[in-house]
């Protein structure tokens, strides 16, 4: 009995979770299970790849989305959605989608500033592939600041 229990009360949460997501989210779910569709009538699974997070500093905060390639599978394409530079990271703000090549992210507080750290390819800091390096964002008088390459808008 506990164990039905605990599935149903699973599919309710993951069924409240899916509505959850932004309009934005949701098509970058759809195109992505759409290619996996296309690529040997592969299943699509999103894992947990959307999670709700605020940025912040002593000049704003704002709530955002991300979604996390790195989440997904498909049945049918063991590396769809990422490569050896990483996979996209999505940032969602007020319906503005903003994506970068990633290996990983992860949020810090510093004082009062909430910071999304992200995991680059080291081409993208002027290093070879294999090296590692990080881009650091905050959200500042209503935009995202950075010292690494302006986000790509999609």
């Amino acid at each position: 009995m506990r164990v039905v229990c605990g599935a149903i009360f699973a599919f309710v949460l993951s069924t409240l979770a899916a509505f959850a997501v932004s309009p934005e989210a949701q098509g970058l779910m759809d195109r992505a299970a759409a290619d996996c569709r296309s690529f040997e009538n592969g299943e699509f699974n999103a894992g947990e790849a959307v999670t709700e997070i605020e940025l912040g500093s002593q000049f704003g905060t704002v709530s955002a989305e991300i979604v996390d390639e790195s989440k997904y599978a498909c049945s049918s394409a063991a590396s769809l959605y990422c490569g050896s530079g990483g996979c996209m990271l999505n940032l969602i703000v007020d319906g503005t989608v903003m994506a970068w090549q990633a290996t990983g992210w992860r949020l810090i507080d510093w004082g009062p500033d909430r910071i999304l750290l992200i995991g680059r390819d080291g081409g993208w800091c002027g290093g070879s592939g294999a090296e590692v390096c990080y881009e650091a964002l905050v959200w500042s008088d209503d935009k995202i600041l950075t010292v690494g390459p302006a986000p790509e808008n999609r």
